[in-house]
């Protein structure tokens, strides 16, 4: 147990004297993109107090995406060497595009992007624009020193021996550099990373087919490694192979299909064979992740919307929440439940519960088995003191998720009353005594019980 602490200590100081290096013979700093109060205190507490860094201008908070690309400039002129933190989401906007941009203008800079957890398909992507790393939130100081520290540098022997590879490449000295590769793999037999690097000094050489033969071995050896497909399909671009440059664009797609770009890629190579059909298909498919993006976008916005206007104004909250949700027309999906429920919220505000009822039914046609609209359709029923309505529309919640009772005091209490309001006096008395058991101190619960004298 000893020996695992102390070499869990001495990875830890491994990691944060890379940090510490970078920041004072690197003359490296960071910009964090966020509005997140809480990531920015513990990154600030990271730099200043864990690892002790102290240079002026070490950290640039940045709230604001649109001051990014300005701001960065003037953190470039003092220094190239800059980490950005940028979270993926701010105020419902996705900051993808950002990502891309910035490492398309400045291709040494550090990307590291903070989100919640995402699916596997939307991380590909975000590496495929530009990302470095990832940061998922909640986050720990160890966690920020450890992510910190491989983006800046290989925190093994290996990683080190790749990048002194690379080095030798971008020097154009491909033949050490193919040298390092092999050595590599004689080190790590199958190492993907070893493959590519291997393959990139085959290519530099002139030798088209190991080159080729590299990159696939370093496909086949890394099933979700982006990086080999991307370079197959450069490969056979170059030497004319539309067929091949196709099959690896369309494997790429298959693992990070977000990308709309490539869909136009790929649709142009079937018009050239004069495949006009699955152009077309491409071509809607592009369109239709264009549009997807934007939706998501709008809905964001509006949801930002309604909830500035919050309890002061709700019928100009009910107003932009119908616009997001009229724009989306046909292309509602789940993720479209959540402004829904929030229209019929801001509705049962102004007493206008019939009005919420058939803005959840209209949610059902996109999410029929969610439990927490039939919960919100049995409260705008009780609302309108329709308690016969209520209670099937809270049984049919029950029925879906029996555990929906639990998610809090407050819910198990709202379904009892619909339960004691309609006469079901039992399954009352279950969901008031759930409402204790998560809070003992509830009153109303308590109350409610006495009421029901069972």
């Amino acid at each position: 147990m000893a020996i695992n602490e102390a070499a869990v200590r001495g990875r830890q100081k491994q990691y944060e004297d890379t940090v510490i290096d970078f920041v004072k013979n690197q003359k490296g700093h960071f910009l964090a993109v966020t509005d997140d109060q809480a990531f920015l205190s513990v990154l600030r507490t990271v730099l200043t107090k864990d690892l002790a860094l102290t240079s002026p201008d070490l950290l640039n908070w940045i709230p604001e995406p649109s001051q990014l690309l300005k701001e960065f400039r003037k953190a470039d002129e003092a220094s190239p060497n800059i980490v950005v933190f940028m979270e993926r989401m701010i105020h419902g906007q996705d900051l993808t595009f950002l990502v891309r941009q910035l490492k398309l203008a400045y291709p040494k800079v550090y990307i590291v992007v903070v989100t919640v957890e995402i699916e596997q398909a939307r991380l590909m992507y975000l590496h495929e624009v530009g990302a470095d790393n990832f940061i998922t939130k909640p986050v720990s100081a160890n966690t920020i020193i450890e992510k910190l520290a491989f983006t800046l540098k290989p925190q093994s022997k290996l990683g080190q021996v790749l990048d002194l590879a690379k080095g030798l490449l971008a020097r154009g000295d491909a033949e050490k550099a193919r040298e390092v590769a092999r050595q590599v793999l004689e080190l790590k037999p199958g190492s993907a990373a070893g493959y590519i690097v291997l393959g990139d000094a085959e290519r530099l050489l002139g030798n088209t087919q190991a080159a080729k033969e590299a990159y696939i071995a370093a496909s086949d050896n890394a099933d979700l490694y982006l990086e080999p497909l991307h370079k197959l399909a450069e490969l056979a671009q170059e030497t004319g192979d539309t067929e091949g440059c196709y099959e690896y664009l369309e494997k790429l797609d298959r693992l990070s299909p977000f990308n709309s770009e490539r869909k136009l890629n790929m649709g142009e190579l079937l018009l050239k064979k004069g495949d006009m059909a699955g152009a077309e298909e491409l071509f809607n498919a592009a369109v239709a992740q264009v549009v997807k993006d934007a939706m998501t976008l709008i809905g964001n916005v509006a949801e930002r919307i309604a909830a500035a206007y919050g309890d002061r104004n709700p019928e100009q909250a009910v107003m932009f929440l119908r616009k997001a949700l009229d724009a989306k027309g046909k292309n509602l999906t789940r993720d479209d439940v959540k402004l829904f429920n929030k229209l019929g919220i801001a509705l049962r505000q102004q007493g206008k519960w019939e009005e919420a009822v058939e803005e959840y039914r209209k949610a059902l046609h996109v999410a029929p088995r969610d439990e927490n609209l039939y919960y919100n359709i049995g409260m705008a029923y009780a609302e309108g003191r329709q308690f016969r309505n209520a209670r099937m529309s809270m049984a049919e919640a029950m029925k879906l998720n029996p555990d929906i009772v639990r998610t809090s005091a407050g819910i198990a209490f709202n379904i009892g009353f619909v339960y004691m309001q309609s006469d079901a006096r039992e399954q009352a008395r279950r969901c008031f005594e759930v409402a204790l058991e998560l809070n003992p101190g509830m009153e109303q619960a308590q109350r409610a019980l006495l009421k029901l004298g069972l």
